[in-house]
């Protein structure tokens, strides 16, 4: 039984894994697994925050972006309303030869850029033979400076002049000597605004023009987060415009004006396709609220399964201190199906296991214990005293498989200088062939002194009657091979009867083997079995040696049995100054070293009688 490796490292588990240690173990990996657990939680709520945040910012920045946006437009379609204005001026501005007082066409037609272009100016320069006259005296005659930069073909555009902005059309043209030039000039002022303000449908707000710089010294983090990036804020988007310096020529961003970002109507213009609304809408609320809904089912879930792990860990935690104070009928609670779930059904089934194994155990050392007392009992069994011959030496040695065996030898006491050998070997191993092993012995001793017809019963008839009294007892499988004999000290002669037990071998003083072989059953099998008694003369230096089959049944590493000619060979080498006695220690310890590191397979006996010279 190999019961106490077992318990040796139970024990050692035990120190190792004190209920200190395991408080100590339990607590930090409860610690790791919480804290990542936090972490999940955290992480996954400042995403959504973060990503909330960024489509926050994304839908300002868009809003505010597309309201500077639609009034740039607006100005940019006054820059090309304003192109025709300056080459319709030229047109009706006449020739060289024409005085300037009969251009009576320019007056309807300064007429309607007044109306069409509010507090707009125009100018028109003629240079020719008889100097530079201006067909339209006034405040803009100085206006006409042209600019080294400004190409033949003229201008027309944004630019920037002393710190105004306005938009400037300029056409010049050469008619025969005379060289003219038109001017138009649109300011962007209060009135332009309000005309802004109306086209598209938002709130443009005049301030004093400033060049723009991205990255303005004066402007802070915050003040462009709060600007740019936090929805609602009522700080007006600035409406910038690349202008030419009318100076230098340079393109140069100047803020213009200043719009109020209006969310329903950049909301109003995605939505709608003319006066309908866009299908988009539909699906984008409808993707938006589901977005929303599984964000809001992760966090729950998240929340949910932090829940759960950190229930499941503490249940787990108070089962691990429980199991390692000794208390395995403890049981963890089982609250989900899920892996968790099944977490606690294996810690569970651990926990009984553990429960049953230690029950076990107990039960296995108490069943040791026992076996321990039998194995003592047993050896009392057999011969304590070796019988002392005139003439020869006898004995016998064992060694049970297990704790306790099923060979048996015996010395009985015959009188008359006779004395009986009894060698048997019980089917199987372990308890049932040990007490089967007791039984035969017991009932050979009880028949040992039977008689028949008022005469010693003969060895033949003892034989039959322990096979009579043995058959079906044990069952229908159970026997025993047997090897009885009487050996008479005065005359030498041993008379045997071998009931199917293996040959034993008589080594004569010439060191010539005979086996005696078997004539018979062995008993139990067969409850009207006879059996035959023969007889021999032991010479002078000859030696018996009386075997079971575990003797030559037993097999080294490579599987190899020790056989019948190893055994002769081994009972030839030892010499004829040896005792009986010594004989036997010789043949047990060639089998022993035959089979070291193995499992010893059966039941291993050997009985030796020496006849001295």
């Amino acid at each position: 039984m190999r019961i106490w490796p077992f318990v040796c490292t139970s024990t050692m588990m035990a120190q190792d894994y004190s209920p200190t240690r395991m408080r100590y173990a339990v607590r930090l990996g409860w610690g790791r697994v919480r804290s990542r657990v936090a972490a999940i939680i955290i992480f996954t709520g400042t995403s959504t925050i973060l990503i909330v945040c960024l489509a926050a910012a994304a839908l300002n920045v868009v809003v505010r972006r597309e309201s500077a946006n639609v009034v740039e437009k607006q100005i940019q379609i006054l820059v090309q309303a304003s192109r025709s204005v300056a080459p319709a001026i030229l047109d009706h501005a006449g020739d060289c030869k024409e005085p300037l007082t009969k251009s009576g066409g320019l007056k309807p037609l300064l007429a309607y850029t007044d109306e069409a272009f509010p507090q707009a100016q125009a100018s028109l320069t003629v240079e020719g033979p008889h100097g530079v006259q201006s067909l339209l005296p006034g405040p803009n005659l100085a206006l006409v400076r042209r600019p080294d930069w400004l190409p033949d073909t003229g201008f027309s555009g944004p630019v920037v002049e002393r710190g105004q902005l306005e938009i400037r059309n300029v056409v010049i043209r050469q008619k025969g000597a005379c060289r003219i030039t038109a001017l138009f000039s649109l300011p962007l002022g209060p009135e332009l605004a309000k005309r802004l303000s109306s086209a598209a449908n938002t709130v443009v707000t005049t301030i004093s023009p400033r060049p723009f710089r991205v990255h303005s010294p004066r402007q802070r983090v915050l003040r462009t987060i709060e600007a740019n990036f936090i929805p609602g804020i009522s700080r007006p988007a600035a409406v910038v415009l690349t202008v030419r310096n009318w100076d230098n020529g340079a393109l140069e961003d100047w803020i213009a004006y200043s719009v109020q970002p209006s969310y329903s109507n950049t909301f109003e213009d995605v939505a709608r396709l003319g006066s309908q609304l866009a299908n988009w809408v539909w699906l984008l609320a409808a993707l938006s609220i589901t977005v929303l809904l599984m964000d809001a089912f992760g966090t729950w879930m998240c929340i949910r399964l932090g829940s759960d792990i950190a229930t499941a860990i503490d249940d787990l935690s108070g089962a691990a201190r429980q199991i390692a104070s000794g208390n395995f009928a403890w049981r963890t609670p089982v609250r989900n199906k899920d892996q968790l779930g099944d977490l606690s059904c294996n810690f569970n089934e651990m926990a009984i296991a553990l429960e049953r194994l230690q029950k076990e155990q107990a039960a296995a050392l108490r069943l040791e214990s026992e076996l321990e007392v039998a194995r003592s009992v047993q050896e009392y069994l057999y011969p304590r005293v070796v019988p002392v011959l005139r003439g020869a030496t006898v004995a016998g040695r064992t060694l049970a498989a297990r704790m306790v065996g099923g060979d048996l030898y015996d010395f009985l006491d015959l009188g008359q200088e006779r004395i009986g050998i009894l060698c048997a070997d019980v089917s199987g191993k372990g308890i049932p062939a040990a007490l089967m092993m007791t039984n035969l012995q017991a009932v050979a001793r009880a028949h040992l002194g039977d008689k028949v017809d008022g005469r010693v019963a003969p060895l033949s008839h003892f034989v039959e009657i322990l096979n009579q009294e043995l058959t079906g007892r044990f069952g229908d499988n159970r026997y025993a091979t047997l090897f009885w004999a009487t050996f008479n000290t005065d005359t030498s002669v041993l008379t045997f009867v071998n009931a199917g037990n293996p040959p034993p071998i008589l080594i004569s003083p010439a060191g010539e083997i005979e086996r005696l072989d078997s004539d018979g059953f062995p008993i139990g099998m067969f409850a009207n079995a006879r059996y035959t008694a023969r007889e021999l003369r032991m010479l002078p230096g000859s030696r018996l040696v009386i075997f079971s089959d575990g003797l030559t049944d037993a097999q080294n590493g490579a599987e190899e049995e020790f056989g019948d000619e190893r055994l002769i060979a081994c009972c030839k080498s030892i010499g004829p100054g040896i005792d009986a006695e010594g004989v036997a220690a010789r043949l047990m310890q060639a089998v022993a070293d035959w089979s070291a590191g193995t499992e010893q397979f059966d039941d291993t006996t050997v009985v030796v009688v020496d006849v001295a010279e």
